[in-house]
């Protein structure tokens, strides 16, 4: 009844994806052929994607979001994305939003971007903040939350040029004291990974829900296509 309720409230919804056209890890990999149908249902059915930055100024001044809004976000910059979903973000002109996996990037694990490959697509998208060593936000102690933020937000802005605004929990999880941490860090939104709804004037900014989907059927019924 709660999910109900907070859709009808509802107005924008935020997509997130991870790996792209990577078979090895079909859980979590939407196929070149998938991810252009998704875009073509979006454009088709006149749905606007929109930067990140126009969903929360709307949800900082409480004001209605316009209902065929959605916006996109990628977690853990794999290298996939480089290699097979960029070009079909530009293709279709949709802006993103990276979070990145400092630790991977910056010890050049080999399925992730490089901080040049970031800086490239930059031009594009939106660069922000995943963590550094992808710990569980709600399994973590206090002391070591503290001591990845610190890390990781120090090696992003070395290599980034600047401090991120935008954070998304690792595995999407969360509890209380992590909330409360890492609020701490001055991040204008933070979010989460629950597919239950989508962004109304009414969400929480430190706990804003998107839905994850690597199959057009899926995304179509987390829409809601009316």
């Amino acid at each position: 009844m709660c999910i109900s309720f907070c859709y009808l409230l509802a107005d924008a919804h935020i997509l997130l994806y991870h790996r792209f056209n990577d078979d090895r890890y079909p859980s979590t990999s939407i196929s070149n052929e998938e991810l252009r149908e998704q875009f073509t249902f979006l454009k088709n059915n006149n749905y606007t994607v929109v930067e990140l930055d126009k969903i929360i100024e709307k949800l900082e001044k409480k004001e209605a979001i316009p209902d065929k809004w959605v916006a996109i976000t990628i977690d853990d910059n794999y290298k996939s994305f480089y290699d097979n979903g960029y070009k079909i973000f530009k293709e279709f002109n949709y802006p993103f939003t990276i979070f990145v996996y400092v630790e991977a990037t910056n010890g050049k694990y080999s399925d992730f971007m490089s901080w040049g490959k970031l800086k490239e697509v930059s031009g594009f998208g939106q660069i922000e903040y995943h963590s550094y060593a992808h710990l569980s936000m709600v399994k973590a102690d206090k002391d070591k939350l503290k001591k990845d933020f610190e890390k990781g937000l120090k090696l992003f802005e070395e290599n980034l040029g600047y401090k991120p605004k935008y954070f998304s929990y690792p595995y999407g999880e969360m509890n209380e004291y992590s909330k409360e941490l890492i609020k701490e860090y001055n991040f204008r939104a933070i979010f989460n990974q629950n597919n239950n709804g989508a962004v109304s004037e009414k969400s929480d900014i430190f706990n804003i829900d998107r839905l994850v989907t690597t199959k057009t059927a899926t995304l179509k019924s987390l829409l809601k296509q009316r």
